[in-house]
């Protein structure tokens, strides 16, 4: 009696996890750079006519429920949005689902995807909530490795070797988390091609979609013709509102292959109830609206990608690819003077004051790794840089 679940016991968020060890250190008065977490709304302003439409939407519409599916003036906005900013002309409002960002809609996937004693082939390393969620399911994890020396690109030919008839679908995360890569649109063909060899869906995350800083961004389902697409996206990175938890899951099926793994998605969401109303009614606004703000959003992420990287790659026991996407960097660590990389991001945790993400916690590839996000301004960052190399610099002479 009292005692959690064996499947939550096996749940683990490397990117929240040692948070509470940050605020016991700030308990103490130090002073902690937080660059853990991918939230962009303490360093960029949200647009204001999405923040005129929430406004709107919560003094003039209903407080009741909406549809499971979400409002239809929502899934017609992503639509257009996937129409004319990814080439997905595919979907229709009733391919398109709302929900409470996209980690709502992993675990709408996963529990309508695969059952128990099923698998799913996830990236290595991958955004941990797809881990998760498979254990909370009971689904089993096959991993398929990205490439450090091909900027962390996936490798087809290691995915190809772990398909058989066991594996329900294949999942991507492009523009990635945790590695900032961007896929070439040939890799992203190759990897759909092998699931339509297997008659198996791809899950395609691509929540950063908007933000690249070298290459172009191709959406799986815009290559993928008659191979089914699971989309997952959302209004959280581009559009700067995490906390309204927005986001949503479309279908690209045009042969209607997993109509009843859509079918089994609207249950769940049914289960949930319905999403936040007004913050859908904000979505479609932001969505329908002026784009301005994701140029000035790159621009500045540019700049700090870029000394992100100079001041990583001046220190010596790291070797960094530079990220092509996204808002991460996920450096190799050459100096072990550690356990492991989880001992050494807590000791510069605790030396240094600068929270970082353990690379392990992303997967076995992710060892010796950590993620870190370049979101907060130059001065942060220099600060925090300062701190690391002064703390690389004790280490190495130690």
């Amino acid at each position: 009696m009292g005692k959690a679940s064996e499947r939550i016991s096996r749940v683990k968020y490397a990117i929240r996890d040692l948070i509470v060890h940050a605020k016991r250190l700030e308990e103490k008065g130090r002073k902690i750079i937080y660059l853990n977490i991918g939230d962009p709304a303490p360093f960029f302003e949200v647009p204001s006519h999405v923040r005129e439409a929430m406004v709107k939407a919560v003094m003039e519409r209903s407080a009741g429920y909406a549809p499971s599916e979400g409002i239809p003036e929502f899934r017609e906005a992503v639509c257009r949005k996937e129409r004319e900013v990814n080439e997905v002309t595919s979907i229709t409002p009733d391919d398109v689902i709302a929900t409470a960002g996209v980690s709502e809609g992993i675990q709408l996937v996963m529990q309508a995807l695969a059952d128990p004693g099923d698998e799913v082939l996830l990236p290595d390393p991958t955004y941990p909530p797809y881990r998760s969620y498979a254990a909370l399911n009971g689904v089993g994890i096959r991993t398929y490795s990205c490439l450090e020396d091909e900027g962390w690109t996936p490798d087809v030919d290691d995915l190809r070797s772990k398909m058989d008839e066991n594996v329900k679908a294949v999942f991507l995360i492009n523009p990635n988390n945790p590695c900032g890569s961007v896929y070439p649109e040939r890799r992203v063909k190759e990897i759909v091609d092998v699931a339509g060899e297997y008659g198996v869906p791809i899950v395609s995350d691509e929540i950063y979609d908007q933000i690249v800083y070298e290459g172009r961004f191709r959406s799986a389902a815009s290559l993928a013709e008659d191979v089914p697409v699971i989309g997952l996206n959302g209004l959280s990175k581009t559009y700067l509102v995490p906390g309204w938890r927005l986001g949503y899951v479309y279908f690209h099926d045009p042969e209607g292959v997993i109509q009843d793994v859509k079918e089994g998605v609207v249950k769940g969401a049914r289960v949930r109830l319905s999403v936040n109303v007004p913050a859908q009614v904000a979505g479609a606004a932001a969505l329908n609206g002026s784009k301005e703000h994701v140029k000035e959003l790159v621009s500045a992420l540019r700049e700090r990608r870029d000394y992100t990287f100079k001041r990583l790659s001046e220190i010596h026991e790291f070797h960094c690819e530079e990220p092509r996407g996204a808002f991460y960097v996920f450096p190799r660590i050459n100096l072990r003077k550690w356990r492991d990389d989880l001992e050494f991001v807590i000791e510069v945790l605790n030396d240094a004051g600068v929270l970082l993400v353990n690379g392990s916690g992303f997967g076995e590839n992710g060892g010796w790794h950590f993620r870190m996000v370049f979101l907060p301004t130059v001065d942060i960052l220099e600060e925090a840089f300062n701190r690391l190399e002064e703390f690389m610099k004790r280490k190495r002479s130690g």
